[in-house]
């Protein structure tokens, strides 16, 4: 009997289609929120292949299965500065540091609520 490993959409993050579009206008902001919502979707799916449990209700729960801090980044997006705050040249690395978390709210919020509230709408 073939046992099949379920790996994490982490691994192979281009071969999944999340379907969240990208700003046209790339800001702090609009990142943050591309950011979020990728996650989001990645997390869906990892619940969706069992590597996440449906009950999950905090982000920190997730370094259960996962470096969960990857959901949070793509490295190889075809736009580095949507993929990460790293290629941000203007931001240091507390400046960095406060765009993840800005994208971890988010994404709490969401694992909180399965919601996605969206606390810079305005902003």
């Amino acid at each position: 009997m073939e046992v099949k490993q379920t790996e994490s959409v982490l691994e192979n993050t281009m071969a999944f289609d999340h379907g969240v579009t990208l700003p046209s206008k790339l800001t702090l902001v609009s990142v943050i929120r591309y950011r979020a919502a990728v996650a989001i979707e990645w997390i869906k799916e990892d619940i969706r292949r069992g590597i996440q449990a449906e009950t999950i209700i905090t982000f920190s729960e997730l370094h259960n299965a996962v470096d969960a801090n990857m959901y949070l980044i793509d490295e190889s997006h075809r736009l580095p500065k949507a993929g990460s705050f790293y290629e941000w040249s203007e931001l240091n690395v507390q400046g960095v540091c406060d765009q993840f978390n800005r994208v971890m709210d988010l994404v709490n919020d969401w694992l909180a609520t399965r919601n996605f509230i969206d606390h810079y709408q305005t902003q």
